[in-house]
């Protein structure tokens, strides 16, 4: 976990898919439009109709979201039932949330080499199970809290090495990865900062470590109307495991853990930071000297 930029970063020389293209001339048009509230508006109805387009053409893929989210809706009114009601709401609220930003963003269901897969695959759909689970973090005692922490970290490992064994590897699946990861690690940072497990300063950090990288995704993809490139990429993945590692261990009430915990998040944050600057300075390097 904390492969953020690795997962929705894109290799230079690579060539753009269509759906890649499709997304640049979108916000090349709202970029020229200066951002306008009407320039917006086509934006949103543009993605809304290419999401409709989509379903009809990625059939499959929209039925296993529908599914999902009867078998989800299904099982947290089991979970209403046997007395807890509020976190039961709660929970298929986000279930539903989770599954309409999938189905919408379909179109990014695609290969690298523009290839679309035949459904979700089991990759997308194991992180999609994780994500649904982040609510019952909320609610869970120390101990299943650490349990819990570390299983969604053997889950990350897993569909990862099934999408590249499956050849189910997506841009849809690089993003979901992410976002999940981030969630997930951030609610249970702040469940046991509530618990006492994590001082509110740790807790806190790992946040920042989580959520700050998307709002700097987000402006490169509005203001240079692509994704970020790997160029300068200083990979996050060891201080994942170190602040997966740590977190886990203060769930489970291990001494000094919280310290482990916090130097994952710092050292993710670093390497976030050091991506940035070795990315500014490898695009001021390559472009032409002014005469």
């Amino acid at each position: 976990m904390g492969a953020t930029i690795e997962g929705i970063g894109r290799d230079v020389d690579l060539p753009r898919t269509e759906g890649e293209r499709w997304v640049e001339e979108l916000l090349n048009e709202l970029r020229c439009a200066r951002f306008k509230p009407a320039a917006w508006i086509r934006f949103f109805s543009a993605s809304f109709a290419r999401a409709r387009q989509t379903r009809t053409e990625q059939t499959r893929a929209h039925r296993q979201v529908v599914a999902l989210g009867a078998v989800g809706i299904a099982a947290w009114a089991v979970v209403a039932g046997s007395g807890w009601p509020m976190l039961a709401a709660v929970a298929a609220g986000w279930w539903m949330l989770v599954l309409l930003m999938a189905d919408w963003h379909l179109g990014m269901l695609e290969r690298v080499d523009g290839r679309r897969p035949a459904g979700l695959g089991v990759a997308n759909i194991l992180t999609l199970l994780r994500a649904g689970a982040i609510p019952l973090l909320a609610v869970l005692a120390p101990t299943a809290l650490g349990l819990a922490v570390l299983a969604a970290g053997l889950s990350d490992v897993a569909d990862g090495i099934l999408a590249r064994a499956r050849g189910e590897a997506s841009r849809l699946g690089a993003w979901l990865d992410g976002a999940v990861d981030g969630i997930l690690l951030s609610v249970a940072a702040v469940a046991a900062g509530n618990r006492g497990l994590l001082p509110a300063w740790v807790s806190a950090l790992i946040v920042c470590r989580y959520m700050a990288p998307w709002p700097a995704i987000a402006a490169v993809y509005f203001i240079r109307a692509h994704a970020p490139g790997h160029e300068g990429y200083v990979s996050g993945r060891a201080p994942g495991v170190v602040l997966l590692v740590g977190l886990a261990l203060a769930a489970f009430g291990v001494p000094g853990a919280a310290w482990v915990a916090a130097a994952g998040a710092l050292a993710g944050l670093a390497s976030f930071g050091a991506t940035i600057v070795l990315a500014g300075s490898k695009r001021a390097a390559q472009q032409p000297e002014l005469r």
